[in-house]
């Protein structure tokens, strides 16, 4: 039972399942080869809400999974929804405190667990305060470790399992990427799935034949792969792990017209395609890349390899994906586009001022349509109410919008540096030093300086064979940027901090190693 209402085509998650299931044996989504089918979705899904339902798990309860992309993890992600529950999807990557901190701050008792993924957990499971586990495995192993087999909810009937589920009651838990600090759970309703999909489908316009390809995860919410296809009543296609050198084998073999790529994947998939020639596929449109994360040149290189264009979006998991985007036939060069009704954005200097058009800020934003963004951060007022100070949400990124406003993104807050009354990019800076021949990567952060603001540090990890040297790292900067944007401080690392659960840079940890015994540029000419 679901409340009906509201703008969108669906209150609930439920009862989008339950509608969709009228297209029956039509494709609905396909992982590595299995596929599940509109009507097997809903019936799979239902038996799995009476199953958890048997359990004793009730609305508002909290149930974390622990698995990599499946199809019984779509079904079971449907299933919470269906009875009220939360979902807290756990990033797979995750280890040992990691692991354990997420476990405890999502408060959920009850755990989906896959087999494979056994080896992260069993060390912490004592402590884990897991009262009930279900396996999605090998029904011996279940039994040996005194774990409930998943076969046991499919089992249970796959009637409605007659719960009453609003809009505006919570769906699910998503992790961010902690980059200034431990990740923090992002609450999420109903309704703010059903926006999604009314987002993706002004932005897609998908039709009844397209196929929809997504290289995200579950655990990531991965509602391009998940929600917006079944909002618009197409076939979706996801693969358990994304491989760069096999996505155009999984595109081809599907007749994949729609695809979402992130940024940061856009370089490798060029450097991994053969040059002699560009794959015979079907796309006719991509989303998902971000300005601020790579290099316009990447995305040109791209769309002109491959031959479709790549929609531009701005989003995060407080806001909702697809909230800004660009759209076919309004594309401004560098831009993201624009908020379309969706939301308000406005661009403020630090003391939460707007500033006029074409002045850089951090770009602040709120919903029109109430339900749409977070609910607020998991059991972290104090967190909401400062993502939310002023009544406007700040998302810690750096950008303006021009006198039409179409929104360019510059990058996150926490990847700038201010020297001397000069804003830094630390990923252009990055982006140099990388391309020195002897440098695997790097990062760089800002560190207190004498007279006042920042200096620039940078963190390189040297690449095998014979390390650069700090001064050999300077010159090639001085070569390259302004002179204000050249690092002051080299420090050589044989690793970076990354998080768990993007890979991303832990920037707040390098910021607190502060100088430490970093080579000085300015102590080097001093003694010279």
């Amino acid at each position: 039972m679901t409340a009906q209402g509201g703008e969108f085509d669906y209150a609930t998650i439920g009862e989008m399942v339950a509608a969709r299931a009228g297209l029956g044996a039509k494709p609905f989504l396909w992982i590595d080869g299995e596929c599940l089918t509109y009507a097997r979705a809903h019936d799979r899904s239902a038996s799995f809400a009476n199953g958890l339902r048997d359990l004793g798990v009730r609305h508002g309860d909290v149930v974390a999974t622990f698995m990599h992309n499946s199809l019984d993890g779509v079904c079971l992600w449907f299933a919470l929804a269906g009875i009220g529950a939360i979902r807290a999807g756990l990033n797979v990557s995750l280890r040992e405190s990691d692991l354990a901190y997420t476990l405890r701050d999502c408060t959920a008792d009850v755990l989906v667990i896959e087999e494979e993924l056994l080896g992260s957990y069993l060390p912490l499971r004592a402590a884990a305060g897991i009262t009930r586990e279900i396996l999605a495995g090998r029904e011996e192993t279940a039994r040996a470790l005194g774990m409930m087999h998943i076969s046991a909810l499919a089992a249970a009937p796959s009637a409605d399992p007659g719960v009453e589920v609003r809009a505006d009651d919570p769906a699910g838990i998503v992790y961010t990427g902690g980059t200034t600090g431990m990740p923090k759970g992002v609450l999420v309703s109903h309704r703010y799935h059903m926006a999604f999909g009314g987002r993706y489908r002004e932005v897609a316009q998908p039709q009844a034949t397209d196929v929809m390809y997504d290289c995200g995860h579950l655990f990531h919410l991965a509602q391009l792969g998940v929600i917006g296809p079944m909002y618009a009543g197409i076939t979706s296609v996801m693969s358990r792990w994304f491989s760069v050198g096999g996505i155009w084998d999984v595109i081809n073999r599907h007749g994949v017209t729609l695809v979402h790529l992130p940024g940061t994947m856009l370089g490798p998939i060029v450097d991994r395609t053969p040059s002699d020639g560009g794959p015979d596929h079907q796309v006719r449109l991509g989303l998902g890349i971000a300005t601020g994360q790579i290099r316009r040149s990447v995305r040109d290189a791209f769309e002109s390899r491959f031959g479709f264009p790549l929609l531009e979006v701005y989003a995060q998991s407080e806001m909702g994906a697809l909230l800004c985007s660009e759209r076919l036939g309004a594309r401004r060069r560098g831009s993201s586009g624009q908020a379309y009704g969706w939301a308000e954005i406005q661009v403020v200097d630090e003391f939460d001022r707007p500033v006029p058009a074409g002045t850089e800020g951090e770009i602040v934003t709120r919903p029109t349509r109430p339900g749409t963004f977070m609910i607020g951060y998991f059991n972290k007022p104090e967190a909401t109410c400062e993502a939310w100070r002023n009544l406007w949400h700040h998302t810690g990124d750096i950008g303006f919008l021009d006198e039409d406003g179409y929104l360019y993104v510059r990058g996150r807050k926490a990847h700038w540096v201010r020297r001397r009354g000069e804003n830094i990019s630390a990923l252009e800076v990055e982006h140099v030093i990388d391309q020195h021949p002897r440098v695997a990567c790097s990062a760089v952060v800002g560190v207190p300086a004498e007279l006042g603001d920042e200096d620039v540090k940078a963190y390189v990890v040297a690449a095998a064979g014979e390390p650069a040297e700090a001064a050999e790292i300077i010159a090639w900067c001085g070569e390259r940027l302004a002179y204000f944007k050249v690092p002051r401080y080299v420090e050589f690392v044989t690793e970076l901090p990354r998080t768990a659960t993007k890979g991303d840079i832990q920037r707040n940890v390098l910021r607190a190693r502060g100088i430490g015994a970093a080579w000085d540029r300015d102590a080097a000419d001093l003694c010279a």
